[in-house]
């Protein structure tokens, strides 16, 4: 019987779109310091070069310190309600029919990890995941693989018995880096940016996800590229 594949999942920007969020708690913190509100599309832009970059290229000149600002920003945004309407289409229905299945998931994100549980309590998603690994969960965040490691420590899974799916480089590197395999989700914030040669399978509907073409065991010498507009799969040698 073949072994299902352990899922780790990037959170912002492949299991929700956070930017409207995020864009308004640096909203708020950029009016308090008497600047202009923040746009999504931005935050959209600047969210996977980290919580550092993203808060003081928002903020510009009205930046000070920046263990401070992002603090802040970090408090506005935890007492901000998350809109269930930011989880992906089809997130939720893929991740029911996954767990129905047997597959063991986690989250893998460097959002903090209370803020990351509280997201995914307020969105309804927090019941499909054993563990949730945050940006200060473990010494160091991705790129690096540590954060991987631990979530498949605690799941009990080697690290060919599992896939990463994500939506940027950061994502890309860290899996490369732990020895998993990535799936690329396309509609995400980074993908553009994403070096081809480090992605498993990509892929743009979430659905497609329980669907038979989904790569149980894909070939490391291979890509799977997988569209919502069609059900026919290309393979091509990396």
């Amino acid at each position: 019987m073949t072994r299902l594949p352990a899922l780790l999942f990037d959170l912002d920007g492949t299991l929700v779109d956070t930017a409207q969020g995020i864009a308004e708690a640096l909203s708020l913190l950029s009016l308090a310091r008497g600047g202009d509100p923040v746009d999504a599309g931005r935050v959209r832009s600047l969210v996977n070069l980290g919580v550092e970059v993203l808060v003081c290229r928002s903020l510009g000149d009205l930046a000070t310190d920046s263990g401070r600002d992002v603090s802040e920003f970090r408090t506005i945004l935890a007492s901000i309600p998350a809109d269930p309407a930011c989880v992906f289409t089809g997130v939720q229905a893929t991740l029911r029919q996954l767990a129905s299945r047997g597959h063991r998931m986690a989250v893998v994100t460097n959002k903090p990890e209370k803020l990351s549980r509280q997201l995914l309590s307020q969105v309804n998603l927090d019941q499909f995941f054993e563990t949730v690994v945050g940006g200060d969960s473990v010494a160091k965040r991705k790129p690096d693989p540590a954060p991987l490691h631990h979530a498949l420590q605690f799941l009990g899974v080697d690290e060919d018995g599992a896939i990463l799916i994500g939506d940027s480089d950061l994502d890309a590197i860290a899996a490369d880096a732990a020895g998993v395999k990535f799936g690329l989700f396309l509609s995400g914030y980074g993908s553009a940016g994403c070096a081809r040669h480090q992605v498993s399978f990509e892929f743009d509907d979430f659905e497609i996800l329980v669907g038979e073409e989904f790569p149980h065991l894909l070939g490391e010498s291979e890509q799977l590229q997988i569209g919502s507009n069609s059900l026919s799969q290309r393979i091509t040698a990396l």
